[in-house]
């Protein structure tokens, strides 16, 4: 009587040892690189500084208005200068006026940083020893009207900047009859400037959490 045999015919053993063979290559033979990008991200700086500042007077208010002062007499003084510790405040100074004495300065700014602006608006604030103060005009001319003084801003706002581009604002200053002897009045012009590719309103430029510059 003939013994059965156990086993796996040579054949099927030998494909069950290629099979194991090509598991071992894939787990241990498995060759593999990386790919890596490092991002580097430099941003710029929005900057502006004023340039210039020239300064005269006037006769005639409202217009037209004549240089110099009343059948030309040297009675005022009227000087600007940029804040020797901060390029970014300018200063203007009336000394001896005197009613229907008119201040006429031209001033520009500069775009001294790496990217455009855009000037987005401006706004002029009294200070605490003028009276009756009312803010009138549009966009680009206002006006502040006091008991003591009128000041008259006209910027060119909506206009871009490139940087190392110029602008140019005036300034003008009238002392008003019911300015009293011995007094010094106080007034402030504030202007914003934002990237040139973002829309905002005034408020929204001097209210940013990345808003820079000097203090009110």
């Amino acid at each position: 009587m003939n013994k059965r045999k156990f086993g796996l015919p040579l054949g099927v053993m030998a494909g069950a040892m290629i099979l194991v063979l090509a598991g071992i290559g894939v787990a241990y033979g498995l060759w593999s690189k990386n790919l890596v990008i490092n991002g580097t991200v430099k941003t710029g700086d929005l900057n502006a500084d004023w340039d210039l500042i020239s300064c005269g007077e006037l006769w005639g208010w409202p217009g037209p208005f004549e240089q110099g002062e009343f059948l030309g007499k040297d009675v005022g003084k009227v000087r600007g200068w940029i804040d020797s510790d901060d390029r970014q405040i300018l200063h203007f100074e009336v000394v001896n006026g005197y009613p229907s004495y008119v201040a006429d300065c031209e001033v520009e700014f500069k775009n001294t940083g790496t990217i455009p602006w855009n000037m987005i608006g401006f706004r002029i604030a009294p200070g605490s020893t003028l009276t009756n103060c009312v803010l009138d005009g549009g966009t680009q001319r206002k006006t502040l009207s006091c008991d003591q003084l009128s000041i008259v801003f006209v910027d060119n706002v909506g206009a871009q900047f490139d940087p190392n581009d110029v602008g140019a604002s005036s300034v003008r200053i009238h002392v008003e009859q019911k300015a009293a002897q011995l007094a010094t009045y106080n007034f402030a012009i504030k202007l914003c400037a934002a990237q040139w590719n973002e829309e905002a309103t005034y408020e929204q430029c001097v209210s940013s959490p990345q808003h820079e510059g000097p203090p009110d």
